[in-house]
This record gives structure tokens, C-alpha cells and sequence, in this order.
């Protein structure tokens, strides 16, 4: 019975692998969309590669907590094409992301709420970054990778220190009350 549930699971884990392939290759697409809007200043289909990394992101780490529930010995093949993918998949959003910010002109007006778009980024990066620490991927990641990292890091870094944030109005003190002019209302008016 137990060999049947790792069957199934096994099936389960090529499946999620194989979304996650067609995923990342959606992502690369959407990716080289937005760098190309990019230049007319749109930031929408940003957005849209945002949300498609989202979603490979979601389905790699839901591949990553089947894999670790099944008995060891019955995943080896599955982990090794994973940790692949997963390398595949980080080397792939790593690259697309310096593209899309590197193609940013230092004088490209950014909108409103352009700070809170992009910060986002450098926690992922971050999580990326500890992510290829681990010792499983160790002695498989590229340098190249790391730079692309480091080098994107950078780039959001200048382009958040530039982009406008959201107004905050919880800060603003609040307004003055109008008693005196409501005292002056009631006066009666001389002529």
C-alpha cells in the first residue's frame, strides 16, 4: 500500500516539476514583454511577470514540501530534477529581473507607489540568494548566478532610492480644529 502512495506521489512531483517548467518559461516571456514596455514607460506587464514568478515561486516550494513528506529512498531521481529546475528556475527569474531593472534610464520618470513596487524585489532576491547557500546547491550554482544576484541587488537599490513612494497620511497631524471660526460665524455681522 505505502509503495502505491509513493507511486502516486512520484506522479504528483513530475507533474508539479513539469508546471514549474512552464511556468519559469512563462515568467521569461512576461519578463521580456516588460523590459520592452519599459522603454514607453509602462509598468504594467511588470505586474504580470511579478505575478507569474509569484506562481513558480508557490509551485517550487509546494514541489519542495512533497518531495521531503515521501520515504527517501523512492525520490532521489525526483530530487536530483528538481534541484535542477530549481537552479534553472532562480538562474532564469535572476537573469530577467537584471534585464527588466537594468533597462531603467537614470532619468525614466517612475510612478507614485514605484518604491513599494520594487522593494519586494530585494527580499526575493535575499530569499534567492539563501536559498543557493544551502548544501545541496552549493557545488552546482554558478557564479554567473551569484553575480546576476548581487549586481540585480544593486541596480533595485539605486532605482528605490529614486522612486517615489506612497503618500503616508497616517503621520500628518490632524486638522486644526475650527472653533474659533465657528465662534466668529455666530457674531453678528456690523455695518
Amino acid at each position: 500500500m505505502a509503495w502505491k502512495r509513493d507511486s502516486a506521489g512520484r506522479d504528483e512531483i513530475r507533474g508539479l516539476i513539469d508546471a514549474i517548467e512552464r511556468q519559469a518559461r512563462e515568467a521569461v516571456a512576461l519578463g521580456e514583454r516588460a523590459q520592452r514596455d519599459m522603454g514607453g514607460d509602462r509598468f504594467a506587464s511588470y505586474l504580470d511577470f511579478r505575478k507569474k514568478v509569484e506562481e513558480a515561486r508557490a509551485l517550487a516550494t509546494l514541489t519542495e514540501d512533497r518531495l521531503q513528506s515521501l520515504s527517501e529512498t523512492r525520490v532521489d531521481d525526483l530530487r536530483a530534477q528538481f534541484e535542477k529546475m530549481d537552479l534553472f528556475l532562480i538562474r532564469l527569474l535572476a537573469n530577467a529581473t537584471r534585464r527588466y531593472f537594468a533597462s531603467m534610464r537614470d532619468d525614466q520618470i517612475l510612478p507614485i507607489g514605484a518604491r513599494e513596487l520594487f522593494e519586494p524585489e530585494l527580499r526575493i532576491i535575499e530569499e534567492m540568494r539563501l536559498k543557493l547557500s544551502r548544501p545541496q546547491y552549493a557545488d552546482k550554482v554558478a557564479p554567473a548566478v551569484l553575480e546576476d544576484l548581487d549586481a540585480t541587488a544593486g541596480i533595485i537599490q539605486r532605482i528605490c532610492a529614486r522612486a517615489p513612494a506612497l503618500p503616508d497620511f497616517s503621520d500628518e497631524p490632524s486638522p486644526p480644529k475650527p472653533v474659533r471660526r465657528l465662534r466668529n460665524l455666530a457674531r453678528p455681522v456690523r455695518s
